[in-house]
């Protein structure tokens, strides 16, 4: 009789649902660690105390492909997750927050403009400021294990000739749209397989200038997240894969500390 019981409680243990778990996840953008000159521009101490003060309270660094893990497949993540990212690829990205997140140990994404790494691959040098990393120190940066590559467009970063970042013009065709939409896209996907041997999982909407003709794309491409606007935290769940499609970022300034982002 005891065996009977024990049995009929595991198997109702094995068959009952588990609740979907929800988390809070801030997401932090980036852009140049340089010593202040402009609103995006932080230098490479700020930074450190950045990594340093998310250590100390708790906080542990996710990748896009946990995040993407967690929803598609309910693996665990830590208790409190954060997520690191940068736009645009440049080289002090590289040259200072690489070896601080080696440091660390964290880990974080960067999303970057196809066609400024090939250019800054074939003619190298440095510019600590506009100068944006190259395909080798990408892949350095991926096979360490702390680097994720984001799509951020091959050379649809844009802001004139009436497009606001890779979105829509108003007097568009739709479809003359999409195609050229999603064949950028596609470029920097094969681009960065070849040099990374890694295929983004992620996009970034330039200047949070989201269009939804071309979220349509991304989702026919298999992309998984989509880094979309500004906003605070974001309530992701297991099993909901749409929340990943709308992923809010917290700009780092040089106004703005990471503490106050996260308060």
């Amino acid at each position: 009789m005891k065996k009977l019981i024990a049995s009929l409680l595991t198997a109702a243990i094995l068959t009952t649902s588990v609740a979907a778990q929800t988390i809070d996840l801030p997401i932090i953008m980036y852009h140049f660690l340089v010593e202040n000159r402009g609103e995006h521009h932080i230098s490479p101490d700020e930074f450190e105390r950045d990594l340093a003060f998310l250590k100390q309270n708790g906080y542990t660094t996710i990748s896009v492909a946990e995040l993407v893990a967690f929803v598609y497949e309910s693996a665990s993540l830590p208790k409190k997750p954060v997520m690191l990212t940068f736009d645009d690829g440049y080289y002090n990205n590289y040259l200072y927050g690489f070896p601080l997140l080696q440091q660390y140990q964290s880990k974080a994404v960067i999303n970057i403009i196809g066609d400024h790494a090939d250019i800054w691959s074939k003619n190298f040098y440095e510019d600590l400021e506009h100068g944006h990393a190259t395909w080798e120190q990408l892949r350095e940066m991926v096979d360490s294990g702390l680097v994720e590559i984001g799509n951020h467009t091959y050379s649809l970063h844009e802001n004139r000739r009436g497009r606001r970042g890779c979105t829509r013009k108003e007097d568009e065709p739709l479809m003359e749209y999409q195609r050229l939409f999603g064949r950028d896209v596609n470029r920097l996907q094969d681009r960065a397989l070849r040099e990374t041997s890694t295929t983004p999982d992620a996009f970034a909407f330039p200047y949070h200038a989201v269009c939804d003709d071309a979220v349509q794309v991304l989702r026919i491409l298999g992309f998984r997240a989509v880094f979309t606007g500004a906003g605070r935290s974001n309530k992701i769940t297991q099993g909901k894969v749409e929340s990943l499609l709308d992923l809010r970022r917290m700009n780092r300034s040089r106004f703005r500390s990471v503490e106050s982002l996260l308060e």
